[in-house]
């Protein structure tokens, strides 16, 4: 099983609803949609990375491991281990709010699916480290981990975050 991250689109009411709760947890039946990204995250990163300045970098970071978070934890200071325990156990909900969503569908509404395409080389990801490193260039429909799988992934992405923004939810994230 590959590592995935989970986009949750919800509503600022069942936000503000999780916000004032004692404990965090989370009802997916509430999440008006969902989009999974499976072992593709951290190559769809790389890649609207790639060739961005420092401050667009940071935002997007905040995608697949946002800043904030439901929960009683300081979340940035815990290491990846710390934070699957409290992921796994529903102690902290990780989060994009309005303002990050607004900025990343600013973003991403300027990188066409041919950006993506070009700037997309299964060496370069495999070199580089970027997970799952088996990138390669076989783009039927059954193959994964390749130039098709991360179009699609980030055609969804754009699709999550320009919906959030034009009915100002919110996107709570689950890496794991």
């Amino acid at each position: 099983m590959s590592q995935s991250a989970t986009l949750y689109r919800i509503s600022f009411d069942t936000f503000a609803q999780l916000k004032s709760s004692k404990e965090a947890s989370f009802d997916r039946s509430s999440a008006k949609n969902q989009i999974t990204f499976q072992g593709s995250f951290m190559g769809l990163e790389y890649l609207l990375s790639k060739g961005s300045d420092i401050s667009a970098i940071d935002l997007l970071k905040e995608i697949f491991n946002p800043s904030r978070s439901l929960g009683e934890q300081e979340f940035g200071n815990l290491t990846p281990d710390e934070k699957f325990e409290f992921y796994k156990n529903g102690n902290i909900i990780s989060y994009l709010d309005s303002t990050t969503i607004s900025n990343l569908n600013i973003f991403l509404d300027k990188v066409s699916e041919n950006a993506i395409q070009s700037r997309y080389d299964k060496t370069e990801l495999n070199d580089k480290g970027i997970y799952p490193e088996v990138w390669h260039n076989d783009n039927s429909p059954d193959q994964a981990y390749n130039q098709r799988h991360i179009l699609e992934d980030f055609k969804e992405l754009k699709e999550i975050i320009s919906q959030a923004d034009k009915h100002g939810d919110y996107i709570l994230v689950f890496v794991g």
